[in-house]
């Protein structure tokens, strides 16, 4: 029997703040047929397991916030993010333990065009993650207060960069910053 045949239709899921859960509500083998959802968001569900699908995506997937779950990324099953996403909203949380991208690169589609990275307490770099990402153009990051470098080569490319409560890139991007000869020619927003 097909679980999800009530839910052909729907168009955006969203799980948050759900400490209990400790497995995701459909079957991963069933994923796919949720052919008209095209927003998911699975945040702060501290027991639910990361490994979770396995590569098996709706196949409208456009958007997609992921992140607070059991497993550290670092630790997330190989697999990558469907080549349909084309925004990605990386949530780290209290437990994440990522200090750079280099390992998460291969999950990122080329396909993306708007990237948030938000609460990622001891991340240090996204300049050898993200280098593949030709088809960005927004780029946010979020309370990552280590955070010490930008990918250079895809600053140019950006219609957008939004840093927020990020110390040492909010001091590089600013006028007389490193990377302020090159940000300049981009709408920047700053906070905190």
């Amino acid at each position: 029997m097909n679980e999800l045949k009530y839910f052909i239709h729907l168009t955006a899921f969203r799980i948050e703040e759900c400490p209990s859960l400790e497995s995701f509500p459909f079957p991963d083998h069933e994923l796919p047929n949720l052919s008209s959802l095209t927003h998911l968001e699975i945040k702060n569900c501290t027991s639910l397991d990361a490994s979770f699908p396995g590569g098996l995506w709706p196949p409208k997937l456009g958007s997609l916030t992921i992140g607070g779950l059991k497993k550290p990324m670092s630790e997330w099953d190989p697999q990558s993010f469907p080549t349909s996403l084309g925004y990605l909203h990386l949530y780290g949380g209290p437990y994440e333990d990522v200090t750079d991208f280099s390992r998460l690169s291969g999950l990122f589609p080329s396909s993306l065009t708007s990237l948030r990275i938000e609460r990622f307490e001891k991340l240090e770099s996204v300049s050898t993650g993200l280098q593949h990402l030709a088809s960005l153009q927004h780029l946010s990051i979020v309370k990552c207060p280590k955070m010490m470098d930008l990918p250079e080569k895809l600053l140019p490319s950006l219609l957008s960069l939004k840093i927020s409560e990020c110390p040492n890139l909010k001091k590089k991007t600013s006028i007389g910053g490193s990377y302020w000869p090159v940000v300049s020619l981009i709408p920047l927003h700053l906070r905190g």
